[in-house]
């Protein structure tokens, strides 16, 4: 099985050599070669990664020859004009992939973080279903809204397109390679000798608020500073948008645009964020709790709490008493 590994200058490491090392101990739980990969870069001999690791770089892409798996890796987020430029770029090697395709035979395609964007540069991922690193929502509102995205799960599989979240979400997209491609047994063996965590289903455990503040649409930051000074009230669409000086279809529409979500899911994190600092740092009755962060009714929060960070209030309190 040939495994061909594109990466683009700023590569994140550990996801490149992390994907080798679970590929080598599948060989290993075989006894056989039957993944052989290659490092390719656009045009470069080497690639130097985000840490300034040099990698010797097996070819450049237009002299790769056949290969069953693609797998595009990310280079390390540095902002989204920054992603956008390293797209513009991908996007002119295109014509290039699409003529290393046509030949193929249903090739394996695998993107992760950042990767996915350079997937959906290259024209990968039309008309399937898609996943990436939750912070990118906004940016492929803006660039790629005609993708079929869901930022909620780890990973997703369409087919024979597996897309990704954060960096070090190619563990369990390679383990659910394997599993396709060799067996259920083979995954979990490669699963407990590198010591695998099981996975989180879904990427919203990992959401953080302050990463969505980094947009420069000033009436949106209007909306999120006063959401975040006033989290016990009552809030209505109708009240944001006047303090926005905007229609609420408009001011829907802006935060998607620049957070990634409505106004009412970027309070629901904020509230979260928030009952989850306290459940840590406080004694507070959780009645209290749900009251403080603007939750008449304590089991909505806490049902709320569950979906989002994958346990029970009573479940987390219970993890935190023993650290």
């Amino acid at each position: 099985m040939k495994v061909a590994m594109l990466c683009q200058q700023g590569v994140m490491a550990s996801a490149l050599t992390g994907i080798i090392d679970v590929l080598n101990v599948a060989n290993q739980v075989m006894q056989t070669q039957f993944y052989q990969w290659q490092i390719v870069s656009l045009n470069d001999q080497s690639v130097v990664s985000s840490q300034g690791l040099p990698f010797k770089v097996d070819c450049q892409l237009k002299d790769l020859q056949y290969f069953d798996v693609l797998i595009i890796i990310g280079s390390q987020y540095q902002g989204d004009k920054r992603l956008w430029q390293e797209c513009q770029k991908l996007n002119s090697y295109a014509p290039l992939l699409s003529e290393k395709l046509k030949p193929l035979t249903s090739p394996t395609l695998i993107a992760g973080c950042c990767g996915v964007a350079y997937a959906a540069a290259l024209g990968l991922l039309d008309k399937q279903r898609i996943t990436a690193s939750w912070w990118l929502e906004a940016f492929f509102n803006r660039h790629f809204p005609h993708l079929e995205l869901d930022t909620s799960p780890i990973y997703l599989c369409d087919q024979k397109l597996y897309t990704a979240g954060a960096a070090h979400s190619y563990m369990y997209v390679m383990l659910a390679l394997i599993k396709q491609q060799v067996g259920a047994d083979t995954a979990k063996k490669v699963m407990s000798w590198l010591a695998i965590p099981e996975p989180q289903l879904r990427q919203t455990a990992f959401m953080m608020s302050s990463a969505l503040d980094a947009h420069q649409d000033s009436a949106v930051q209007v909306v999120q500073c006063h959401v975040k000074k006033q989290l016990s009230a009552q809030f209505t669409l109708k009240a944001l948008a006047e303090l926005a000086c905007m229609s609420e279809r408009t001011l829907i529409r802006r935060f998607k645009s620049s957070v990634g979500m409505t106004p009412f899911d970027y309070i629901r994190l904020l509230r979260l964020e928030k009952t989850k600092e306290l459940l840590v740092y406080s004694n507070k009755h959780f009645g209290d709790i749900a009251q403080s962060v603007g939750y008449q009714d304590p089991q909505a929060l806490a049902k709320q709490f569950k979906r989002h960070f994958g346990k029970s209030v009573a479940a987390f309190r219970e993890q935190i008493a023993h650290i």
